[in-house]
């Protein structure tokens, strides 16, 4: 089965909506939009071998998530803006094909520090 880095962001992005106190949290939107349960376990474990979550396996081949670590809050940090994100992914399938997911991270910390970098417009006022 192959990485799916969307996959991952959003599993990210739901975990950490789930510890913000929504009420309850489950696979089934993932589900909805095509994905897979297999496919989603499988991420949520990549996820926790790479040290983004911590989560536990109830059953055989059946992960769930219990929370996001300091690695994947800056992970998610730097993939959190959709603009950004998109961006990154172009450049990537355009260029490379895929990429290692720490040189998914390091473009968008890249980007981020352009972002920051730029001068910011000065507002035009009309007399």
């Amino acid at each position: 089965m192959k990485r799916d880095l969307d996959l991952v962001r959003r599993i990210l992005l739901d975990i950490e909506e789930r510890s913000d106190g929504a009420q309850t949290f489950g696979w089934a939107a993932f589900v909805e939009d095509g994905y897979p349960l297999e496919a989603i376990h499988h991420h949520v474990q990549l996820l926790d071998d790479a040290g983004l979550i911590q989560a536990d396996e109830l059953v055989p081949g059946q992960w769930w998530p219990e929370r996001i670590t300091w690695a994947g809050h800056e992970f998610l940090d730097a993939a959190r803006n959709d603009e950004l994100w998109t961006k990154a992914k172009l450049q990537v399938q355009t260029k490379v094909g895929s990429a290692p997911f720490r040189l998914v991270h390091d473009l968008l910390i890249g980007m981020m520090q352009e972002s920051l970098a730029r001068k910011p417009r000065k507002s035009r006022t009309r007399k």
